[in-house]
């Protein structure tokens, strides 16, 4: 019995850990990289740790993938050719923490200026969880020890009177 509550005490344990493991966000979700897709909404109720992978995912030739900084970002500045992912399957690790910026570069700008771009914060390190003290679980109820200052118990005392016994408790 005991190795059954150290395998649920184990079990436990795995399982709360778990959210300090880096996640792998696909960008736009089962929408992937395309037009009419809101990445301001999509990135909102998420949260980006070092070590997480983005992927982007669109069709090869449709779309690409520039890394910017804040000023081209908000311009649609599109960098030199040569610097833009397109494999249709771009995963780029959360390296340093700050602030991200990425767009599409096609139509020199103009698929950024149709709302393809996303700004991420990427912070530092996952919070841990606190650790979990799991005491195992006793199958009986130990024996308490005797009181150290007992008073000692009363034993029957036998008294012989008029050739008669007699018991006082």
């Amino acid at each position: 019995m005991a190795s059954k509550a150290f395998l649920l005490a184990v079990i436990f344990v795995a399982a709360t850990a778990a959210p300090a493991f880096a996640v792998d966000y696909v960008v736009g979700d089962d929408a992937g990289w395309k037009l009419n897709v809101n990445y301001t909404a999509w990135a909102q109720d998420k949260v980006f740790y070092v070590g997480d992978t983005i992927t982007f995912n669109y069709g090869v030739g449709d779309h690409n993938v520039y890394k910017v900084n804040g000023s081209d970002f908000k311009a649609c500045t599109v960098p030199q050719p040569g610097e833009s992912l397109r494999s249709g399957n771009d995963k780029i690790s959360l390296a340093t923490p700050g602030r991200k910026w990425y767009l599409c570069g096609v139509g020199n700008g103009t698929h950024c200026e149709n709302g393809m771009k996303l700004v991420i914060t990427v912070f530092s390190a996952a919070p841990t969880p606190a650790p979990v003290v799991v005491a195992p679980w006793p199958m009986y109820a130990a024996p308490s020890p005797p009181p150290m200052y007992a008073a000692p118990a009363k034993k029957p005392m036998i008294v012989w009177s008029n050739w008669k016994l007699k018991f006082h408790f």
